[in-house]
């Protein structure tokens, strides 16, 4: 039965390379099965399912908070005369239908050895799921000369299992997003709205999985509409609230230090409607660990 399905694997790499081009292929890669080796890597903050190539380098699905699917393939294969790189589902040799489907194409940057690919990523996972194989092409406008690799998807399902289990337990934040948030107020708002909630349920994702933030700033804020104490009264009432939705989303109260200010320190002009719609927020900063230090260093 192994020699059959080599054989069959021999008669589908030559099918590949006709079904691209009608002229020679410059270059063709076909992981053998044997070889097939998918690796899972993760931590709270991202996920990795990745094989390496022998005589290519590496192919990666790669999930980070708030980012796409992607999928990185390095190679030092990926540089001139190379201008292009296409990313397909590829049918195992022994289905019915054994044509390649395109999933991606993009331009290659000629310096970085690396290339991404982003577009129907989630939908290539599922197809290797249930059996289909991967293939990227390099090409040039020179259509003789391309480089085409087809990697199974054999050996694969408890990686991609464990690499599912990493994605869903990613936060719904990155921190470059964590680290400073504002919440704008409508005039006369006194309390989150719906879609903010959204945002500070994500923040709290986020809060909940990094142990290296030791100071979560609340800050409230007003326009100057108003006398000084009632401004200084709704900026604590939205900061108040705004701590109250984290609080429920699971982050520990002794985490947040929560301020007023009122209209003391405007980032608009307050002359304007705009200005004033600009003045009237909450700013969340999140302080990790390096970040106390540098201050208390400068």
């Amino acid at each position: 039965m192994t020699l059959i399905k080599y054989a069959i694997i021999f008669i589908y790499s030559i099918f590949i390379s006709l079904f691209f081009s009608m002229s020679s292929v410059a270059k063709e890669l076909f992981l053998p099965m044997d070889l097939v080796s998918w690796e899972y890597k993760g931590d709270k903050f991202s996920c990795s399912l990745s094989q390496t190539i022998s005589q290519f380098g590496a192919i990666t699905f790669v999930a980070k908070p708030k980012q796409p699917l992607g999928i990185q393939v390095q190679s030092y294969h990926v540089k001139p005369p190379y201008e292009r790189a296409i990313l397909s589902q590829v049918q195992s040799p022994w289905a019915l239908n054994t044509a390649p489907i395109t999933v991606d194409e993009v331009d290659l940057d000629k310096k970085s050895g690396q290339v991404s690919f982003y577009t129907d990523i989630e939908l290539l996972l599922e197809a290797m799921a249930q059996g289909n194989w991967l293939g990227v092409r390099l090409s040039s406008s020179n259509q003789n000369n391309t480089f085409d690799v087809t990697v199974p998807s054999v050996n694969m399902a408890h990686a991609m299992a464990d690499f599912n289990l990493c994605r869903a337990k990613l936060p719904a934040m990155a921190y470059q997003d964590a680290r400073d948030v504002v919440l704008q107020f409508k005039l006369g708002q006194r309390v989150v709205s719906s879609s903010q909630k959204q945002i500070l349920a994500d923040l709290a994702s986020y809060l909940k999985h990094d142990k290296n933030v030791k100071r979560v700033l609340i800050d409230g804020h007003t326009d100057n509409v108003g006398s000084n104490v009632a401004n200084l009264q709704i900026s604590k009432i939205r900061a108040d609230d705004v701590a109250s939705i984290l609080r429920e989303n699971g982050v520990r109260s002794s985490l947040m230090e929560i301020r007023s200010h009122g209209s003391r320190y405007p980032v608009a002009n307050n002359n304007t409607q705009d200005g004033k719609a600009k003045n009237r927020r909450v700013t969340i900063r999140a302080i990790r660990k390096e970040d106390a230090v540098k201050r208390k260093g400068s």
